[in-house]
């Protein structure tokens, strides 16, 4: 639970120095990114932190693509 605690409160620390600059010149195209790949960041590295088993990210884009694939394969006839 503090490993948890810790992470998300140095996560929230990055944000805190990065974003108000961001924000003062009106970037909001970047603030939105960078803040969707900060809280991406946070969540993986809380579970990194914290030891849970997480699926393999070529499972999940073999998940993606399958469909994609067969798809193709049906499309040309093989």
């Amino acid at each position: 639970m503090l490993i948890t605690i810790t992470v998300i409160v140095i996560g929230g620390l990055v944000g805190l120095v990065d974003l108000p600059g961001l924000i003062r010149r009106k970037e909001w195209r970047e603030t939105a990114v960078y803040s969707g790949m900060l809280v991406i960041a946070t969540g993986f590295s809380v579970i990194a932190a914290n030891l849970w088993d997480f699926p393999s990210p070529l499972y999940i884009i073999m998940w993606i693509y399958e469909p994609v694939n067969q798809f193709l394969a049906h499309l040309t006839g093989t």
